[in-house]
């Protein structure tokens, strides 16, 4: 047996005022370095949608492992936007794997 909780974006704080582009499942949209439609202004993990053409074996799923890759990704296009660096798409978006291992980890009812 799998289980899996579906995670809805919450971006109503994020949007008193502000004229965000959203996808179609409701996250703020970013490119291939996290921007959102608005100047300086980045998103990762569960608030946001990939808009770019991704890999054929990744997905956004908005699981925890793939939340903690987008912020360390984020960190790492802030702060080379800061120095007037680019940087490449991490391997982290090239392969998505995620296995669930009943019984070894979790109790199911």
């Amino acid at each position: 047996m799998v289980g899996a909780i579906e995670v809805t974006p919450n971006i109503e704080p994020f949007l008193c005022g502000n004229n965000f582009d959203v996808g179609e499942d409701g996250g703020l949209k970013v490119d291939d370095h996290m921007h959102t439609s608005l100047s300086d202004i980045y998103a990762a993990g569960d608030i946001c949608t990939a808009s770019w053409q991704p890999s054929p074996v990744w997905q956004q799923m908005r699981l925890w492992t793939q939340a903690r890759q987008m912020g360390w990704y984020t960190a790492k296009c802030m702060a080379a936007a800061t120095l007037g660096q680019s940087t490449d798409m991490d391997f982290s978006f090239e392969l998505f794997a995620h296995v669930v291992l009943p019984g070894k980890y979790h109790t199911w009812g």
